[in-house]
């Protein structure tokens, strides 16, 4: 059975800063650590910590390089033990601790007690740590299992997967989420495809694959700060634009129930290949007031008045009564558009429809927790 696993992954340090983007790695490796930057330039076959022997770069974001890694001090002479090494650069280790906290709660998961918990292994696991240090200065370096992608070799936009597979993957999800919510008390704030990783049955054969390819990718992330811990109030942006809550456009602060939003938003694009929410602005209105009102046609709800009225943007998408300024005509609901795709059968439909209405609600205290959803019909069945 394919296993899923849900890395928690650090996309940023700084909510409020533009960035710039770049088109490659090369590009920021002069790039000073004062401006945002501060790039380690690995180098293939190089060691580091006297340990991890790089034989091929997997991706690079904003913010860290990611590299496969071969263990040259695995305890077992006879099977060979490759890891992903995330290099980060001398800014994104410069803010740990002070606007970002990515290995604080690697270390926090790492610590927890609840190790017979299901959602415990479909958690990626820091495996090591250490700093290097070059004319940039210090680079915190994590060390991972080796794992397959999910996009790309197993989901391709555009493609529904089958339904007894989408299950299985929301299955999954769902008990990594219930383990981090409730366990951890750890909000994880990216889901997205980029972020699911699968286990490799056959690590050897599935590494030579990739180094006679040669690829590599952008690990592209939103400049958001990721993940949170569940005390406190949070109203940073975070997820990705078309699976972001209604709660994190608004700014009214968010909590667990905002990664149970996202992983709606990835169910449905799972079963159809296609996105439930695309945002877009138009002459007249924002991107975030059509998202907003696109939610209100899918969803076959109204915000609450009292729910939405003091939020900062309140007067810019709605009016003195909570109507939306901006109308969507001929917008499918959420059964109509499941429809659209014929994926479901008409027995299954009703039950698949309450069971991702359930995560799309409105108001965040409406919807399902993790548990609560691993309970439901729908994701119990196994046709």
């Amino acid at each position: 059975m394919l296993s899923v696993v849900c890395f928690v992954y650090f996309a940023a340090s700084i909510a409020d800063r533009p960035r710039k983007r770049y088109h490659s790695l090369k590009n920021l490796l002069d790039f000073p650590s004062l401006k945002g930057g501060g790039f380690y330039a690995a180098g293939l076959k190089s060691t580091l910590n006297s340990r991890y022997t790089l034989i091929g770069k997997l991706g690079w974001g904003i913010y860290s390089s990611v590299w496969l890694a071969r263990d040259v001090k695995q305890l077992e002479p006879a099977r060979q033990r490759y890891v992903a090494v995330k290099i980060l650069s001398t800014h994104a280790t410069e803010v740990q601790g002070r606007l970002a906290s990515e290995l604080k709660i690697l270390q926090h998961i790492n610590n927890n007690n609840a190790r017979a918990h299901p959602g415990r292994r479909h958690i990626s696991t820091l495996l090591d740590k250490f700093t290097i240090a070059d004319h940039h200065g210090p680079h915190l370096c994590l060390v991972f299992e080796a794992a397959g992608a999910f996009k790309g070799p197993i989901y391709n936009p555009g493609q529904g997967l089958p339904v007894p597979f989408v299950k299985n993957i929301v299955r999954q999800l769902l008990s990594a989420l219930d383990f981090l919510h409730r366990e951890c008390r750890i909000i994880h704030t990216d889901l997205k495809p980029d972020n699911i990783l699968i286990t490799l049955p056959d690590a050897e054969e599935a590494i030579q694959r990739y180094m006679i390819a040669g690829t590599e990718s952008p690990a592209s992330s939103p400049d958001v700060l990721s993940p949170a811990m569940v005390d406190g109030f949070h109203a940073e942006l975070i997820q990705p634009y078309a699976l972001r809550a209604p709660e994190v456009i608004l700014g009214k602060g968010w909590d667990t129930s905002a990664d149970i939003w996202s992983l709606g938003c990835l169910l449905f694009e799972f079963l159809t290949g296609k996105w439930l929410f695309s945002p877009r602005s138009g002459p007249t209105w924002s991107a975030e007031g059509y998202h907003l009102a696109h939610m209100r046609a899918i969803s076959g709800e109204a915000f609450d008045l009292a729910y939405i009225q003091g939020t900062k943007d309140f007067e810019r998408y709605f009016s003195p009564e909570g109507h939306h300024r901006i109308q969507i005509l001929n917008v499918r609901d959420l059964e109509q558009a499941l429809d659209a795709y014929r994926v479901l059968s008409d027995a299954e439909k009703p039950i698949c429809v309450d069971f991702l209405r359930s995560m799309l609600r409105l108001k965040p205290t409406d919807r399902a927790s993790a548990a609560e959803l691993l309970a439901h019909e729908w994701i119990r069945s196994s046709s």
